[in-house]
């Protein structure tokens, strides 16, 4: 009788292999295109946490930086993953340390950059010369917006104080020139002066020319003063095409997430694409993310 059952069972386990190895068979006939997409051979399709900044830390303050929340860039998580199938990228925003009960504004955009601008506030010395005679003046730049280039300040001539003048609101830095208009507003009220010249490498103003109000003009430089190289966000970049904004709200810790999964549909082609997130709040941008990259295979 053991004899028996030690043959049933053989013939089981005989049965199972054999409908096993068919069924195996049978997957690998499956022609390729119906076979389940995955990415290219080397796509770890890991988890990567990428960064938040307070606005203001990569951005030019103002306009940026104004509604920050203190904390919420290291508080939040941004987490960007690269599953196999058809979906190419999902991304989860873990948000921590904002506004109980407030709506933000999740904005997909397109990579943001930077570039060395030139700071010129501070105190200057300048000459201008008109026909043989320096005409020297001092000048405090009080305020630069290292976003548009305009800055202001006050400044007079220095041998007699009471001839003084303010920046205009035109004035500005673009690259390495510098724009600078002058209202005189002590004795000789009214009085303008308008002059251009070039920073240079040493962030020094040089080759400058200027003209008045009453028909003057000259060269000028700076004496002393120096203007310094600082990297400044160039500001927002666009939306990521084809991406629409979207909102989320927080509890009453101030906690909130949202979820976005894009597709072969969503890309404009194969290769590497580039995106960050912006978190806007009541209009203002608070957040942004570190610039993190998309490979693109269909």
């Amino acid at each position: 009788m053991k004899k028996l059952y030690y043959l049933i069972v053989i013939i089981l386990i005989s049965s199972l292999v054999l409908t096993g190895c068919s069924l195996l068979s049978d997957i690998s006939q499956v022609p390729a295109t119906e076979q389940t997409k995955v990415k290219p051979e080397g796509n770890l399709a890991g988890a990567e946490k990428v960064d938040w900044h307070l606005s203001g830390a990569v951005m030019p303050v103002p306009p940026w930086g104004l509604s920050d929340i203190d904390g919420s860039d290291t508080a939040s998580k941004l987490i960007v993953n690269q599953p196999n199938g058809n979906t190419e990228v999902a991304i989860t925003g873990a948000m921590n340390g904002l506004k109980s009960n407030t709506e933000y504004t999740v904005c997909l955009s397109k990579a943001w950059s930077t570039s060395e601008k030139w700071n010129i506030t501070g105190d200057w010395d300048i000459k201008f010369v008109l026909g043989v005679t320096n005409l020297n003046h001092a000048m405090t730049v009080t305020f630069q917006n290292m976003h548009t280039g305009v800055f202001s300040g006050t400044g007079y001539y220095i041998p007699d104080t009471s001839y003084t003048w303010t920046i205009q609101g035109t004035s500005k830095v673009a690259g390495n020139k510098i724009t600078l208009e002058l209202i005189y507003t002590g004795v000789m009220a009214g009085y303008t002066v308008d002059a251009v010249g070039t920073i240079n490498d040493n962030g020094s103003i040089v080759n400058g020319t200027w003209s008045s109000s009453i028909g003057q003009n000259g060269t000028w430089s700076s004496t002393s003063g120096t203007a310094t190289k600082e990297t400044v966000g160039n500001g927002y970049p666009g939306q990521f095409p084809g991406q629409v904004r979207f909102t989320f709200t927080t509890d009453e810790y101030g906690a909130g997430s949202w979820h976005l999964n894009l597709r072969d549909e969503d890309f404009s082609g194969p290769g590497i694409h580039t995106l960050s997130v912006w978190i806007n709040g009541a209009g203002k941008t608070i957040l942004i993310s570190d610039n993190f990259t998309v490979k693109v295979v269909y």
